[in-house]
């Protein structure tokens, strides 16, 4: 049975608004992907060091006051570890607590597609989890707590929106009855019921308790972030909606929607080992990458920003197609770069080349200075194209940051070249695609304006070194 009045208020980690969610994600992973795996005081450290500067201008975590030690922590273990997924801890037969990077952080540092990683966090998360203080586990373990809540919030929405007056049903409608309700958090109320009781009580002007104030509705409002966030739904002030371009994602949902896959039941509550076996399970299971997300690509309209010294608008719309996301961003700068010298001098168009599909350059377009060196307008300019997905524009206040991989050949590139060396970094955005370059970094990683580090080491060998071979 289905009663709407069954209210039972389920939290989750309350995160950041949606621009400062993206914005600090590349903070996040970048930290991850740089120490892990490593023992787990020593991650603690290396990432307190990183956040302090990130946020307080300040490597010396030890010497903020105990509010910003405080506001540190958070980012680190509540938000990038336990809301994000981004590390998990492991005990080694040593008895030494290992950190390392999940899968979902590693998918998105060599991706770069935010939205994706939205996509799986949202897929992965369930009630009951492991991501609560245990003692509120138990709680919900006890309710028989059993639901996917963002999927069963897609195929909510969408048999609404099936229907044929097309029905958008309003945050409000969707916190009390299903995100605010025991009987569907426990798995027991399929959607249809659901929604044929919101329009029977629409019909009936029935007046439900309205949820406000942090603790009614940010919880809820935690989940509709993360949606909008994974570009599933959109939202206006009132009502939410499954998001058109997302037919693939929406239909993954839809497929995920009642089968939950961690098992908080099978845990000892009265153990003190299965309580820290669970939460540390949890965490395990959380970052896990759904590979069926492989085939699903983000798609945007936006128009076009260049970023620099002198802002300007390029013509036109850019359709985001279901290529790899490299090839959008190369040539998306490609059109960019031929209307720059176009507007120089037309017939120096044809020194605009895109390489990016020749090895070994070490950048993906040749172009040349144009305008922007009237003593050398014909030099070279060799480009490299970096690009992301996210929803929100990024912001570029002080405190922003971002991360990319440097291929070996690239960084040989940016040195050699120098001055006429050029990352150009495009971040398709749902409403608009910002693109900014970044000019000689070589010298800016000399100077110390930038971060470069090693992630990856090449071994190199001689058959003196082989002690055994096996031939098959």
């Amino acid at each position: 049975m289905y009663i709407p009045e069954h209210q039972y208020r389920c939290t989750i980690i309350r995160g950041k608004s949606q621009t400062d969610m993206e914005d600090l994600l590349p903070l996040y992973a970048n930290i991850v992907h740089k120490y892990c795996p490593c023992e787990e005081n020593t991650f603690k450290q290396s990432a307190r060091k990183q956040l302090s500067k990130a946020l307080f201008e300040t490597e010396a975590y030890d010497g903020l006051s105990d509010s910003n030690q405080k506001t540190v922590d958070n980012h680190l273990t509540e938000i990038a570890g336990t809301l994000l997924g981004l590390y998990y801890p492991k005990s080694e037969d040593n008895n030494v607590m290992m950190v390392y990077e999940s899968e979902a952080c590693k998918h998105l540092v060599d991706h770069h597609d935010f939205p994706m990683f939205f996509k799986n966090l949202c897929l992965n998360f369930q009630f009951p989890n492991g991501a609560k203080w245990i003692n509120f586990v138990k709680e919900d373990v006890e309710n028989h707590l059993n639901i996917k809540p963002f999927c069963y919030v897609v195929a909510l929405l969408y048999h609404a929106q099936k229907q044929n007056e097309k029905v958008l049903l309003t945050k409000q409608e969707v916190g009390y009855y299903v995100l605010n309700n025991l009987d569907v958090l426990q798995g027991k109320i399929p959607c249809e019921i659901v929604y044929n009781r919101i329009i029977e009580d629409r019909k009936n002007k029935v007046k439900r308790d309205k949820l406000s104030g942090s603790k009614d509705w940010q919880h809820i409002k935690e989940q509709f972030n993360l949606l909008e966030l994974a570009n599933i739904i959109e939202s206006d002030q009132n009502y939410l909606w499954l998001n058109p371009s997302e037919s693939q994602a929406v239909s993954l949902f839809i497929k995920k929607n009642g089968k939950v896959d961690f098992d908080c039941y099978k845990y000892d509550f009265t153990s003190l080992d299965d309580r820290k076996a669970l939460l540390n399970d949890w965490r395990a299971y959380f970052g896990v990458f759904n590979k069926e997300l492989e085939k699903i690509q983000t798609q945007f309209t936006a128009d076009i920003v260049l970023v620099g010294k002198e802002e300007m608008k390029a013509q036109g719309g850019a359709y985001k197609s279901t290529v790899d996301l490299g090839d959008e961003g190369e040539a998306l700068v490609c059109r960019i770069e031929q209307e720059r010298v176009r507007n120089y001098k037309e017939r120096l168009v044809n020194k605009v080349l895109l390489l990016g599909k020749t090895k070994g350059l070490g950048y993906d377009i040749s172009s040349i200075e144009a305008d922007e060196n009237p003593k050398k307008p014909e030099f070279a300019r060799y480009i490299e194209v970096k690009s992301t997905k996210r929803v929100t524009v990024p912001s570029f206040d002080k405190n922003w940051g971002d991360a990319l991989n440097i291929t070996a050949k690239e960084w040989v590139a940016a040195e050699q070249y120098g001055e006429y060396y050029n990352i150009y970094r495009v971040y398709f955005t749902k409403t608009k695609t910002i693109v900014v370059r970044i000019k000689n970094p070589y010298k800016k990683a000399e100077t110390g304006e930038i971060e470069v580090f090693p992630t990856i080491y090449q071994m190199n060998f001689g058959s003196n070194v082989i002690e055994l071979r096996y031939d098959k």
